[in-house]
């Protein structure tokens, strides 16, 4: 999957290295540029360089932040910003683009934190699967519980007790999917955000419980316990 990208754009030299430098903690595999000013963003983003996530400074010598912003999101609305500034004042304007988080210098490291969580959930709730190649049939990941395998068909039961059949195998069908599901056994997927209980040999997902595959067992409760750690620290990074 493609590298998260981040732009960092503060006209102070000493707070825009010091943010990339926390941001490289946070999201150690991202690719982190620095601006000067938003009318710089703004002219790589016109030549087609579509940014994840820009941290937007508001007071800059050169430009409003928040009229960058705006101008940004008219070519990649996608785009998520988080705007940031030694006051509040401007907090109703950044929150009116849907900004997905305003930062108040000086900030601790921890508030980045905060904004990977926001911005990871974000993604999940966007990420959807396409049914049916031929047709605009879709459903969000976060809407599915899990998934049963039924004689050349698959069976997509979702969170609100409704469920979906198409043709296709798990195999094939799970290559559309990503790493919050897990295949419990020959005939079962399951989101692991809709487990409810997790035993040593079944786990509970919207009331029903399924028996976990013997000879793969131990591997999928190791993935399992290890997407909860993910989560805990902060979110697995849906983007790559």
């Amino acid at each position: 999957m493609e590298q998260m990208k981040i732009a960092v754009c503060d006209d102070v030299k000493e707070d825009r290295e010091r943010l990339k430098n926390d941001l490289a903690d946070v999201w150690a595999d991202a690719a982190i540029d620095t601006y000067e000013s938003g009318y710089d963003v703004l002219r790589q983003v016109q030549k087609g360089m579509n940014y994840d996530l820009i941290f937007m400074d508001i007071i800059m010598k050169q430009g409003d932040g928040i009229e960058a912003g705006r101008e940004i999101l008219r070519y990649f609305p996608e785009t998520e910003i988080v705007y940031i500034s030694t006051s509040r004042e401007f907090g109703p304007e950044a929150f009116e683009l849907d900004a997905l988080h305003y930062i108040i210098k000086p900030y601790e490291p921890k508030v980045l934190r905060e904004v990977k969580r926001r911005y990871v959930r974000m993604k999940e709730k966007k990420a959807v699967v396409h049914l049916k190649k031929d047709q605009q049939q879709e459903i969000p990941f976060h809407m599915i519980a899990y998934i049963e395998s039924a004689h050349n068909n698959l069976l997509i039961h979702l969170i609100t007790g409704a469920t979906l059949k198409i043709r296709g195998s798990i195999q094939s069908f799970m290559e559309a999917l990503d790493e919050r599901f897990l295949r419990i056994n020959r005939g079962i997927v399951v989101n692991m955000e809709a487990i409810d209980k997790m035993k040593t040999d079944s786990c509970e997902v919207a009331g029903v419980t399924f028996m976990l595959s013997r000879k793969e067992r131990a591997e999928n409760k190791k993935k399992y316990n290890d997407w909860l750690f993910k989560n805990a620290m902060g979110g697995w990074n849906s983007s790559q």
